[in-house]
């Protein structure tokens, strides 16, 4: 189970920074103290965009907007520690029925936000989207994203130094796409307000999509390394990665 809610997380480090569940709801802290922070951008996605020059795409036109619509609402969800509706963009087909999982994945991102990690995407293009592949009672879709994000930690966060985070983060987000950074420490204080990760660079995500339906949910990079890979098809994933090394240009960026 604990490896299942690392998993729900994806590309929001905050459940991997520990894999278990707290049980805090104070979402609102985290975003009121960030509007506090001097010196620091503080920009928010308004939407994914698609690349209007070198865009690689193998899917439809109506598809890539259905997955651009669904993949702003997945990051926005985020951004502003939504998580009933961050849920609703999780594959929940694979995991019908089961309120557990459901209830321990949002106690666990509700006990990391309350101890001050926050996961904030700036800007997210999309350069490169597989074609769709059928899995089972599934399609799926491998994007790559021109990805601006952040990897938050504020004063109130006491687990381990993020600074000896980068194997963790360059997992989730990219190898040589993250510089760690930290804002200025006051007079008298001996921690910086502000302690995060800047990621930038190509970032892959994977979309899936029930059979039956036209509403599309995500899955971090590495998902079948979390204890998961149940949730997609070996044929399916090795086809889209084999497609992705071909056919898009920054898969060796």
């Amino acid at each position: 189970m604990r490896k299942l809610h690392t998993l729900l997380t994806g590309l929001f480090v905050t459940c991997l920074l520990a894999g278990m569940t707290g049980c805090s709801e104070n979402a609102g802290s985290i975003s009121r103290a960030q509007g506090q922070i001097e010196g620091v951008e503080r920009h928010m996605l308004n939407e994914v965009t698609i690349a209007k020059e070198n865009l690689n795409s193998y899917v439809s036109e109506d598809t890539l907007m259905a997955i651009q619509s669904d993949l702003t609402a997945y990051f926005k969800a985020t951004n502003e520690a939504r998580w009933d509706d961050l849920m609703h963009y999780f594959p929940m087909h694979k995991k019908q029925g089961d309120t557990a999982f459901v209830n321990g994945s949002k106690r666990a991102l509700e006990h990391w936000t309350e101890r001050g990690v926050q996961n904030r995407t700036a800007a997210a293009e999309i350069v490169y989207s597989s074609p769709v592949y059928r899995d089972n009672d599934q399609d799926v879709v491998l994007l790559n994203l021109d990805l601006s994000h952040y990897v938050e930690f504020h004063r109130n966060y006491d687990g381990p130094r993020p600074n000896g985070m980068k194997g963790m983060v360059e997992t989730n987000y990219g190898k040589g796409n993250a510089t760690y950074r930290e804002s200025g420490i006051a007079t008298g204080d001996s921690i910086a307000e502000l302690r995060y990760w800047e990621v930038a660079g190509y970032s892959r995500i994977w979309a899936v999509s029930h059979i039956d339906s036209a509403h599309w949910c995500f899955l971090p990079p590495n998902f079948n390394e979390t204890g998961a890979a149940g949730m997609m098809g070996a044929n399916a994933m090795v086809e889209a990665l084999r497609h992705r090394r071909a056919n898009d240009p920054t898969s060796q960026k």
